[in-house]
């Protein structure tokens, strides 16, 4: 049986290694320049006093802590290489447009694993990006629908809205746009793959791609785990 239905085995695996090895540099890298970065000793100190832990389990913590941001990194990574490998559907990787495209359907999409991985000076700047990459008339991408995927919603309902973001330069939010839109993960992987429990059954799926990595998580880990994806996606 394979791992999902819209994507191969190989691609997923091979999706799931980049994941990790990003991750593992990130780690190393928060090792290596701990003692190079500008640690607050305030909060050192205090954190050290009011959750009791002593200097090694400090140092685990915060190092952990560090490298944290490369993992959230990586898994937004991963949902833009999995979604890319998706039948119809291009990763443009690290190109300075946006994310992904899917000519047959004139769709594009800029994803971020988070809703609030943009500011919102950040997001205005990204609406007015996709706006150009629709609208201008020597564009590849004219009267494509631009999608802004936010993996992990902002509360625990899926949405496909025009997407306005506050705009500070004009004192006033983005003009409303049915062709640019923000859209939540679940909603946006039933978009890309016609399955509306594509990106539940990734997350299932993960146990097994932990194991195939030689890692190991219980039965009661993702249960915990699987109470935060009902949460986010009621």
């Amino acid at each position: 049986m394979p791992f999902l239905t819209y994507i191969s085995d190989e691609s997923l695996l091979k999706c799931f290694k980049n994941l990790l090895d990003a991750t593992y540099k990130g780690e190393l890298k928060a090792k290596d320049n701990f003692e190079r970065n500008i640690i607050d000793p305030f909060s050192t100190l205090l954190e050290m006093a009011i959750f009791d832990c002593d200097k090694s389990s400090w140092v685990r913590s915060e190092t952990k802590r560090q490298a944290q941001k490369s993992l959230t990194n990586a898994i937004g990574t991963f949902h833009q290489q999995v979604l890319g490998s998706v039948d119809g559907w291009v990763n443009l990787r690290t190109t300075n447009q946006v994310d992904l495209i899917n000519a047959d359907r004139n769709i594009l999409a800029e994803v971020k694993n988070k809703h609030n991985t943009l500011k919102a000076s950040d997001k205005a700047a990204l609406y007015n990006k996709l706006h150009d990459m629709i609208s201008k008339k020597n564009s590849v991408f004219k009267d494509y629908t631009a999608y802004y995927v936010e993996i992990v919603p902002d509360s625990s309902k899926v949405y496909d809205k025009i997407f306005t973001p506050s705009d500070s330069s004009i004192g006033s939010k983005c003009p409303p746009n049915e062709k640019i839109r923000y859209i939540d993960g679940r909603s946006f992987y039933s978009l890309a793959t016609g399955d509306s429990e594509a990106l539940d059954k990734l997350f299932s799926a993960l146990p097994k791609l932990i194991k195939a990595q030689g890692l190991k998580i219980n039965n009661k880990d993702f249960d915990f785990a699987q109470d935060f994806f009902i949460k986010a996606y009621k």
